[in-house]
């Protein structure tokens, strides 16, 4: 499948015109245990080739940037430690947050 060059609404350039269901196609489509961390009203995406002079995020809420710097933090300390337990701990407080987004695991 190639990616076709589209332009947003905003005039920045992206990857392709499928939209942001594009970007969960690795959890939906790949095998093994895996988790999708989706953020309502965020304008976040990690990693990635965006486009040249593109911008990764224009979000500034502080809740939202606050959210994914603990659950990334989470995720890569229990992926790179023998401690697995902050990824758990992660995941049940952001059950708390249940406007702020959802997280999906299979």
């Amino acid at each position: 499948m190639h990616a076709r060059r589209a332009v947003d609404p905003a005039g920045i350039g992206v990857l392709t015109d499928r939209g942001p269901a594009y970007h969960a196609d690795g959890y939906h489509q790949a095998p093994g245990p895996k988790s999708l961390l989706t953020l309502h009203g965020a304008e976040h995406m990690l990693g990635g080739i965006t486009g040249y002079d593109t911008v990764e995020t224009t979000d500034e809420d502080p809740e939202r940037v606050a959210v994914i710097q603990r659950m990334t933090w989470a995720f890569l300390h229990d992926a790179f430690t023998s401690d697995g337990s902050a990824w758990a701990a992660a995941t049940s407080a952001f059950a708390n947050l249940p406007t702020i987004g959802q997280l999906e695991s299979k």
